[in-house]
């Protein structure tokens, strides 16, 4: 019975210390700037993105320098570096998927990566409406409302994404980054007192079979 109980604590710890997933509802959206001759190389797990900047034929650092593309390194909104060479990183961009949520008429192409998904699609109520959702509800998974929509996108498996604010009547558009505030690991003060809690009540268990056996 001893190896029972301590058994159950140690499972019971280790389900609730485990991440699930669980559909984000709040980011923090920062301008990575212009679309115009940009575009994505890729977002890392930990949420730093990487453009690349097309330098326009016939501009001055391009026709002096010959170095004509210029890949920028932003995090958290700001551009800490560029080099006209890729940067060396581990890039964590998702992989196109079929979204199927039960709001929608018919399967629309989106980016899923770890249980997060981020597509567009128009709404059966008024097909012409261009919303883009990171979810399968329709209320707490909306959002950015069109015209304009989300295109472009490279989602990594924390539910970062990188992507292109674009308009369907067209134009350059312009990048932007949504970081996932949602967390999905328990506090540790928590997890300390619940296996504090699930110690205590071993050991009162432990009392009590000792308190049978001995009466």
């Amino acid at each position: 019975m001893k190896a029972f109980v301590l058994y159950l604590g140690l499972a019971t710890i280790a389900f609730l210390a485990t991440p699930h997933t669980a559909h984000a509802d709040t980011y923090e959206i920062f301008d990575l700037g212009s679309g115009n001759n940009t575009d994505a190389v890729g977002i890392t797990a930990s949420g730093t993105a990487v453009l690349l900047y097309n330098v326009p034929v016939g501009a001055p650092e391009c026709a002096i320098s010959h170095i004509c593309q210029e890949y920028e390194t932003w995090v958290n909104g700001v551009m800490v570096s560029y080099s006209p060479t890729v940067p060396n990183l581990i890039y964590d961009n998702g992989t196109p998927c079929a979204v199927s949520a039960p709001f929608l008429t018919s399967a629309v192409p989106g980016t899923c990566n770890n249980g997060h998904e981020v597509y567009s699609a128009g709404l059966p109520a008024d097909p012409t409406t261009i919303d883009t959702f990171t979810g399968p509800d329709p209320v707490a998974d909306l959002f950015a409302v069109g015209p304009t929509f989300v295109q472009d996108v490279d989602l990594n498996s924390s539910g970062d994404f990188i992507y292109n604010i674009s308009h369907p009547t067209g134009g350059a558009g312009e990048y932007a980054e949504a970081i996932d505030l949602s967390s999905e690991a328990p506090e540790p003060s928590g997890i300390l007192l619940l296996g504090t809690g699930l110690l205590g009540v071993a050991g009162t268990m432990k009392r009590r079979l000792l308190g049978c056996s001995m009466g």
